[in-house]
């Protein structure tokens, strides 16, 4: 309980932050996380395949917003606008496919295996 009480030493100096004195899990620093970048109305790369556990991150690098909806929608970014950035974890193997639900020409496939 060393933690506890470096937070009760933290709490009692009035400088305590949460993040400064809760571990992080070793799962979680290990896990691999990749990008795709939203450029000129195209997702980059529009297709990907990665491990289960994956953490992909989405960013809009266009000047308009956009959005990640699986085509089944078992997830949505919601409005993403321009610098924006969201993330989902792809746990389960299996074929995602997405759309930019304002631009239905951008599309997208993560392959989970």
């Amino acid at each position: 309980m060393k933690t506890i009480g470096h937070f009760a030493l933290l709490l009692a100096l009035g400088t305590a932050s949460v993040a400064a004195v809760v571990p992080t899990s070793a799962a979680a620093d290990t896990a691999p996380s990749v990008t795709v970048n939203t450029k000129n109305f195209a997702y980059a790369p529009a297709d990907l395949t990665v491990s289960p556990g994956t953490t992909v991150v989405f960013t809009n690098s266009d000047t308009v917003a956009h959005t990640v909806t699986a085509s089944d929608k078992s997830f949505d970014s919601g409005d993403m606008p321009q610098n924006a950035t969201w993330s989902h974890i792809f746990a389960k193997a299996g074929t995602y496919a997405y759309v930019c639900a304002y631009h239905s020409y951008m599309q997208g496939t993560i392959t989970v295996k």
